[in-house]
């Protein structure tokens, strides 16, 4: 028995209807987060996981910091949009995307709230659903080490 679309739609009570989540990997993470949250990491460490951004990943700790406090109430809506967009992003980090560090979250779904509206266009169903057949088949291969977090959602 495996896990099928119906299931995550039922189960996660999300969107499985909607435009394929199919984007690009090969972005300047850094001014994605710029642009989107306000907040450019550091440049990366060569050859050290004490770096703030590796690849598409980001630390959470590093997140938190610059999104501590709520915006002021007279606060532009371009701010608005950016705590908005930090939220969901450690929303779908946190539930949906997972992977095997506790102290990450992948950027890859930051390009699609941009604006943030268009976010309930995209089947997030269909995209979490792949994302947990890939780290399946990642933790199947005989020299896998751990098992990756998204498989503790199963």
């Amino acid at each position: 028995m495996s896990i099928t679309l119906q299931d995550i739609e039922v189960m996660l009570g999300i969107l499985v209807n909607g435009l394929p989540v199919t984007g690009k990997t090969n972005m300047k993470w850094g001014e994605v987060c710029r642009d989107l949250l306000g907040h450019e990491p550091p440049p990366m460490i060569s050859n050290s996981n004490r770096s703030i951004l590796a690849g598409a990943r980001i630390r959470y700790k590093w997140l938190d910091a610059r999104f501590a406090a709520p915006p002021a109430a007279d606060t532009s809506d371009e701010v608005v949009q950016q705590h908005a967009n930090y939220h969901l992003l450690v929303w779908m980090g946190a539930l949906l995307f997972l992977d095997k560090s506790a102290d990450r979250v992948s950027l890859l779904p930051l390009q699609f709230l941009n604006p943030i509206n268009n976010a309930r266009q995209y089947s997030w169903g269909s995209a979490v659903l792949a994302w947990l057949y890939r780290h399946l088949c990642s933790a199947s291969k005989k020299d896998a080490m751990q098992i990756e977090g998204a498989l503790l959602l199963v």
